[in-house]
């Protein structure tokens, strides 16, 4: 086929879709130029799906949407198109291809007296001009809606399902085309179900607040590759997870917080079971010393236990770092760093422990031009003696055409060089992307800001 033709065929198939979808879908997120460190290029462990899953103590991330948002519904959506000169992230060999990611969503807020609910949809929808195979769809929906019980006691009832891949080359995952029976078709596909409850004190207004919550998971792998190469066993599995968080105000910028947590995996394995039972414990600072910085610090260990007679546990210190310095009303760097434990994605591995460091920075140029750029570094160390190292960076620049429409270039590189010859790799590549925030579209110069029209006064501003 020709090339050129095969390439026009390629982006209308991901722009007529895209389009489509628009019209009524967006994830809010994903309009929004800047953002955390972790949320860019590489998807570090604690963004996966296997950290969503099983209820990681690391929850400052997107997966819990805010809803300080104004009553009403928020349309968004993303196209990039990008050329990649290791598409597939390989070892062996070096496969260059265009790939096309249509990224829609919608969320709706809403008060129904005192109480809250809030829904979103987000997918993403993946194409490439020559690698059909590699073409896949993600979907998640989730909903939470906010019990306004007293005026010091709140119930948070939030659940959420969908359908995904594990992308290839990220954090945890297995190598290419390392499978027993049968060819690697495609990444592995995988469906899930979450939901849970949190029965909170004093949060809206009082200095000590308290949060009890529960929250079950259940993971299952569609056409689970890894699973066919693993002799011992598939991935399928379930959790249960129980926490317990305080947080004491000190003054109006500063804050001190700590989680208790106890998290139940059990494997749906016949033999070579990995279920375990983990306990989590940390503490930190959330704080606003000036008016340039920002963010929260936090320490803690992590101990997990198995079933199996014999088998090597973990025990170790975690942290957390994301902090924010405003060098003035137009630029900003932002830092993130974190060490984590995490469930493998490869046939081999019980656990691996994962620490991420990273920087970034943004700038707006001028009203309609903004720059943006970072990089991290992953160092991904399991039980099995495997150990793999990332250094991820990029570069982009966006041109703000209309309040609800941006357009942008961006340039990335990502190595991964590991104990395992078989899982080195490096893709560098350069695209266009596309967002849209539809809401914008329509919104008034009269809109209220996003204070609840229900709030109670603050106990320490009386």
């Amino acid at each position: 086929m020709n090339k050129n033709y095969s390439y026009i065929r390629v982006v209308s198939k991901a722009l007529c879709f895209g389009l489509v979808l628009g019209a009524t879908a967006l994830q809010v997120a994903s309009a929004q130029v800047g953002g955390q460190v972790a949320t860019k290029g590489l998807t570090p462990a604690a963004n996966t799906i296997r950290s969503y899953t099983d209820a990681s103590i690391a929850r400052d991330s997107e997966f819990h949407q805010p809803l300080d948002l104004l009553n009403d519904f928020y349309p968004t959506i993303e196209v990039l198109v990008s050329h990649h000169d290791n598409v597939r992230r390989r070892s062996d060999i070096e496969e260059s291809d265009l790939k096309f990611t249509v990224s829609p969503g919608l969320a709706y807020r809403t008060n129904i007296g005192r109480h809250d609910f809030y829904a979103s949809y987000a997918g993403v929808f993946t194409f490439y001009d020559d690698l059909d195979q590699e073409e896949s769809k993600s979907n998640a929906v989730n909903a939470h809606l906010g019990l306004d019980l007293a005026q010091d006691w709140d119930l948070r009832l939030f659940g959420g399902f969908g359908d995904g891949i594990e992308e290839r080359g990220v954090s945890g995952s297995r190598a290419f085309n390392t499978l027993i029976i049968g060819a690697d078709n495609g990444p592995d596909k995988f469906k899930y179900e979450r939901y849970g409850a949190d029965l909170a004190f004093g949060e809206k207004g009082r200095r000590l607040v308290g949060v009890l919550g529960i929250e079950k998971n259940d993971s299952r792998y569609i056409n689970n590759f890894q699973g066919e190469a693993n002799q011992f066993g598939g991935r399928d599995r379930e959790s249960t997870s129980i926490h317990l968080d305080l947080s004491y105000q000190i003054g109006s910028k500063t804050a001190i917080f700590g989680r208790i947590q106890n998290t139940d995996i059990d494997y749906d394995r016949q033999i070579n079971t990995l279920d375990n039972e983990q306990d989590d414990f940390l503490v930190g600072l959330r704080w606003k010393p000036t008016n340039r910085l920002s963010g929260a610090v936090a320490v803690g260990t992590s101990d997990r236990d198995y079933d199996l007679p014999g088998r090597q546990g973990y025990d170790d210190n975690t942290y957390y770092v994301n902090l924010n310095y405003a060098f003035s009303p137009f630029a900003s760097l932002s830092v993130a760093a974190s060490r984590i434990l995490e469930e493998p994605g490869d046939s081999e591995s019980d656990f691996y422990e994962s620490e991420l460091f990273g920087l970034g920075y943004d700038h707006a140029v001028s009203e309609r031009v903004s720059f943006n750029a970072y990089a991290k570094w992953i160092d991904d160390d399991y039980n099995t003696q495997r150990e793999d190292k990332f250094v991820d960076f990029g570069l982009g620049v966006d041109y703000a055409f209309r309040s609800w429409l941006t357009a942008g270039l961006f340039v990335g590189d990502i190595e991964r060089d590991s104990s395992i010859n078989e899982l080195d790799y490096r893709d560098q590549y350069v695209g266009i992307r596309l967002r849209s925030d539809l809401r914008s579209l329509l919104r008034t110069k009269d809109e209220p800001d996003s204070e609840s029209l229900y709030s109670y006064p603050r106990v320490y501003d009386r």
